[in-house]
């Protein structure tokens, strides 16, 4: 399903812009990626984007989570897939506490890794993101990418959360640093597994490396 398609039923819900639907679903069809994780999905929006690519491909599925409080926003990511028609492409994980119990629970389902992509955008701290790429580590094939939306978010500047109480008990090097690029460059960055490290203004990606053995089996 064409961006455009489905942009006519999600715009002006965040959080994905169109820009960065079209980005994003290039990306994902111009590499073949089909087995795709999301960590953070808020409305459902660029879970849509994401089916579509799939959908685009006649191939794939997306695996997303985020918190249960999520089902409760109007719309929710289950409407909006069925009105799109994209709900076969997707499965939907609602988590009381954190996505990355879910996948704890994953890594104990496969022995193997299963994803070719991942879309990391819950979290956006130093604690929730950073375990996050360890776990994502575990689950990601070799050659498949990871994405960071937010990089340059900080809790100092989130209108929803600046002034709730648990920001204003923080330490203000903890609101005011954006952790999530302290994330790619301290842990992403140096991590012997990774390389191709691409920053575009919010984003970054980088891409698991291949072995010899895993190059040669890819041929």
């Amino acid at each position: 399903m064409k961006v455009e398609e489905i942009k006519s039923v999600v715009d002006d819900i965040p959080m994905m812009t169109v820009e960065q639907a079209q980005k994003i679903t290039s990306f994902i069809r111009s590499k073949n990626l089909k087995n795709l994780l999301e960590l953070g999905f808020y409305h459902g929006v660029s879970s849509c984007y994401l089916a579509g690519a799939l959908d685009e491909m006649k191939d794939g599925h997306l695996t997303t989570i985020d918190l249960k409080n999520a089902k409760n926003r109007e719309p929710n990511i289950e409407e909006l897939l069925k009105k799109l028609g994209l709900s076969s492409y997707v499965t939907i994980y609602y988590e009381p506490t954190s996505y990355n119990w879910r996948l704890m629970k994953l890594m104990e389902e496969h022995s193997q890794p299963i994803f070719d992509f991942c879309y990391i955008d819950g979290g956006h701290d130093w604690y929730n993101t950073g375990f996050a790429f360890l776990l994502v580590d575990k689950l990601l094939k070799p050659g498949g990418w990871v994405l960071f939306d937010d990089l340059y978010w900080t809790y100092a500047t989130s209108e929803g959360l600046k002034n709730t109480p648990m920001v204003k008990r923080m330490p203000s090097e903890e609101r005011e640093t954006p952790q999530v690029k302290k994330v790619f460059d301290l842990l992403v960055k140096t991590h012997h597994k990774y390389h191709n490290f691409i920053e575009e203004g919010n984003w970054a990606y980088t891409q698991k490396k291949k072995s010899f053995w895993d190059r040669f089996l890819t041929r």
